[in-house]
């Protein structure tokens, strides 16, 4: 599956876009995200490398890592780091076997980063394991409804998020934003148009 990623990469630099998600660049402009940060699914490093510019430009402390399962996409994330002069971490993870560490990041970021419904529910597990006390998930996701929409997102519906799963892995802790509904989305040349989305930050409580 990776050599599949791999050849669209390889094939097609920005596959996502050179931006940032817009929710992502939204969010950072009313919420201050600094610290050890990392993107899962990360792709070509658009969002993280994104935070990273903003945290410097606000004299922040930030620390850029980047997990995605294609080598060509983190290999061009670090091409386009090493351009504006970032820092970044990468390592390539398989989603469905990544063992989760605990309490290591101030905030982990989830992108139209899309599983199966084990995985994803392995991985909101894993998330909430890996953030620290007050530490922030931040994401944008397509919902169940994109599917019909038929403008980005896998063609598999089991791949697509519920609401619900979000919020009760993270029921006890505290919502500090949570969006579901249309939004308009042109990111590269896999999304484009009328979506459906999941927005959330979220910030863990751990007793």
């Amino acid at each position: 599956m990776h050599q599949e990623w791999d050849k669209r990469y390889r094939e097609t630099r920005h596959l996502y876009g050179s931006e940032a998600n817009v929710f992502i660049q939204d969010i950072s402009q009313h919420y201050t995200i600094s610290g050890r940060t990392l993107a899962i699914a990360e792709g070509e490093g658009r969002n993280i490398l994104y935070l990273a510019r903003t945290a410097r430009e606000k004299h922040l402390a930030f620390s850029a890592e980047a997990w995605d399962y294609s080598q060509v996409a983190l290999e061009n994330a670090q091409v386009y780091a090493q351009e504006q002069g970032i820092e970044l971490q990468t390592r390539q993870v398989d989603l469905t076997t990544v063992k989760w560490p605990e309490d290591q990041y101030d905030n982990i970021l989830c992108v139209f980063g899309h599983v199966d419904p084990a995985t994803r529910l392995k991985n909101l597990q894993g998330v909430r394991q890996a953030l620290k006390n007050h530490g922030h998930f931040i994401g944008e996701v397509y919902s169940k409804a994109q599917f019909a929409y038929k403008t980005g997102g896998p063609g598999n519906p089991d791949f697509l998020y519920d609401p619900q799963e979000i919020l009760e892995v993270f029921q006890d802790d505290h919502i500090v934003h949570f969006f579901v509904g249309d939004v308009e989305r042109y990111e590269g040349k896999l999304h484009q148009g009328k979506s459906h989305v999941i927005q959330f930050m979220i910030e863990v409580i751990k007793q």
